[in-house]
């Protein structure tokens, strides 16, 4: 790995951060200060073109019904909890409508059955019932019968439009539950699927065999991202996904998990394997050009710091995590490409940790 090796860039101008940028834009538009608000334009501004592009549309003091619009077409995380609270609205207003129907429908054959009643009644009162008596029955059921299978087929219809309706639904709430365990922009797993992931791992195969959680920053993304119009990273995530994903065996899972942070779990590896395929990656990232508008990022213009913890030195999926994020911040602050989690990172931890609590 030779991220550290390589000539440094050349510095940038200032960059306001990204929290200052979206506080910026919401002021500029008119947008309410909402909390999925920032998670729609901090989509927006770092690397989503597609968001950006919808919430430029909108032109200034856009309506929040239309924002949340954009956001839910899009399987924001935030938004999934306004999506399902509007399903289980519909849901409730759908399944109201149903028994009413269903009532109606009761109703009208309770009718019927009333009316054959008495007709039957009278007959075997008096079986010889007048023609101009009969008559006046028959018509008379006639229209009842009538009114029961218009119902009946007015009913049937409704049900099916009920139907499709649901259907929508549950179609909607996947793609809800979807968006919660995946990155948007490269349909990779998100911080929550990675989590799955390792408390699975934990329950189930820990035991019998050791897994590395390889954690990687790609250097200068983030302020790519930030000093160039929205939309200008989007392109070069998803080439850096499709380099994670070409990389690892079927079973293994990669995940984005923060605007330049990827995450590989690795199951049955040993500490060499993980470290070689650590460095194997570092060098295809450097290796490659990435497209950038009509022109592409040089090779080398992105590197990669990487931190590497081990399964049979943590205890619980929250340990493995917190191991790998120690490795990484260790690297990235002695200037070195790749760390793997050991005592000596620990012990720094901890100094930081005391550190912090004291101040």
């Amino acid at each position: 790995m030779n991220s550290k090796d390589s000539t440094t860039p050349t510095t940038q101008p200032a960059v306001p951060p990204i929290t200052a940028r979206i506080a910026h834009v919401m002021a500029n538009l008119g947008i309410t200060g909402l909390p999925r608000n920032y998670e729609l334009l901090f989509e927006a501004l770092n690397g989503n073109a597609g968001v950006a592009r919808e919430i430029a549309a909108l032109g200034k003091a856009p309506d929040q019904a239309a924002l949340d619009s954009i956001a839910l077409r899009h399987a924001l995380p935030s938004h999934n909890v306004l999506a399902a609270g509007q399903a289980a609205g519909e849901a409730v207003r759908v399944l109201a409508e149903i028994s009413a129907a269903a009532e109606t429908s009761r109703r009208d054959r309770a009718v019927a059955l009333q009316e054959l009643e008495e007709i039957a009644a009278r007959m075997r009162k008096d079986p010889v019932l007048g023609i101009s008596d009969f008559s006046s029955d028959t018509v008379r059921l006639l229209s009842i019968l009538r009114d029961i299978l218009g119902a009946d087929r007015s009913s049937a219809a409704r049900l099916e439009d009920l139907q499709a309706h649901l259907d929508s639904l549950r179609s909607g709430l996947s793609v809800s539950r979807e968006a919660l365990t995946h990155d948007p922009v490269t349909g990779l797993g998100n911080h929550a699927a990675l989590l799955g992931r390792l408390k699975a791992f934990f329950q189930a195969e820990a035991a019998s065999e050791t897994a590395a959680l390889l954690m990687f920053r790609v250097e200068q993304l983030k302020e790519f991202a930030e000093t160039h119009p929205a939309g200008a990273a989007e392109k070069t995530l998803k080439r850096l996904a499709a380099i994670f994903r070409r990389s690892v065996k079927k079973g293994d899972f990669v995940a984005r998990t923060g605007p330049d942070v990827f995450c590989l779990l690795l199951s049955d590896v040993s500490r060499e394997i993980a470290v070689t395929i650590a460095r194997r990656i570092a060098v295809r990232v450097a290796e490659k050009p990435f497209p950038f508008m009509d022109r592409e990022l040089p090779a080398g213009f992105l590197t990669l710091t990487a931190g590497v913890s081990m399964s049979d030195a943590a205890k619980a999926p929250a340990a493995f995590y917190d191991q790998a994020e120690q490795a990484l911040t260790y690297a990235g602050d002695a200037g070195i490409a790749l760390r793997i989690y050991s005592a000596e990172v620990a012990e720094r931890a901890g100094r930081g940790y005391r550190g912090g609590a004291a101040a």
